[in-house]
């Protein structure tokens, strides 16, 4: 009577498990979504899946995927050699269809630096070095080398400046972010500082940055024609040699043609 006890009693565990587990089978949802890259192309076989589960998918020839997931926090990754890999996390409580925003998926350049966005690729800015030279009063910072040119039609400025979206690629991570955006002037001067006073002849342009992961950011900066210096640190009164980015934006109508 007793066996038979415990084996009625084995059958009811068996029984509720599988009803457990089916029950939760039928609780999952789907996730749909599209990939483009950031000139807006589809892009196919990214590998996106569901982080802590065997949830896992592939993006199709239209940069479309379907996948299944849990209700509760989902945090989804994507990933694809050469791209900057990304995750994007969602709190979902019911279980049905779900439209994911499309995701901006940036391909990596083959070389570390920061680079213009333009409409089909980018464009590396020129790494350059910077020097200082001092006397009793003040210390100058003097950037060497060429800029890289950026001409636009007019009708890219508004109000006289030009609005520019920048990709900063490290190759080894984390990604250095202190980089210090400075206006140049005539003869490559960054500017100086006068040590008596203490006073800064040099011109900081402050803009937004944005991480993508942990290699990739973008940056967001409006500018008026001129030459600029995005130095890696800061400038400070110990400063004597150092390396960052030389770019020049061209003004509309310039006689100098040699712009990108």
């Amino acid at each position: 009577m007793k066996l038979k006890r415990i084996f009625t009693i084995s059958l009811l565990l068996v029984f509720a498990i599988t009803l457990f587990c089916s029950t939760s089978f039928s609780k999952q949802g789907t996730l749909t979504g599209q990939v483009v890259d950031g000139f807006g192309k589809v892009v196919k076989d990214v590998e996106v899946k569901i982080k802590g589960t065997e949830f896992v998918a592939k993006t199709d020839e239209n940069g479309q995927y379907s996948i299944g997931y849990n209700p509760g926090k989902i945090v989804i990754s994507f990933r694809k050699k050469g791209y900057a890999r990304q995750t994007s996390t969602l709190n979902i409580r019911e279980t049905s269809v779900v439209s994911v925003p499309k995701l901006t998926f940036w391909k990596c350049p083959e070389s570390g630096g920061v680079f213009l966005i333009r409409m089909e690729d980018y464009k590396k800015f020129e790494y350059a070095g910077f020097n200082s030279e001092r006397d009793d009063n003040s210390i100058s910072f003097y950037v060497k080398g060429e800029p890289t040119k950026i001409e636009c039609p007019e009708d890219a400025f508004v109000k006289g400046h030009l609005g520019l979206m920048l990709l900063d690629h490290s190759m080894e991570e984390p990604l250095v972010v202190g980089k210090s955006l400075y206006r140049v002037t005539d003869n490559n001067l960054i500017g100086n500082i006068e040590f008596k006073s203490g006073d800064w002849a040099v011109e900081k342009v402050e803009d937004e940055y944005s991480e993508v992961s942990s290699k990739v950011g973008l940056r967001f900066i409006t500018l008026e024609p001129g030459k600029y210096y995005y130095c890696i640190g800061q400038l400070t009164l110990r400063s004597k040699l150092g390396f960052g980015y030389y770019f020049e934006i061209i003004a509309p109508g310039s006689s100098d043609k040699n712009g990108a």
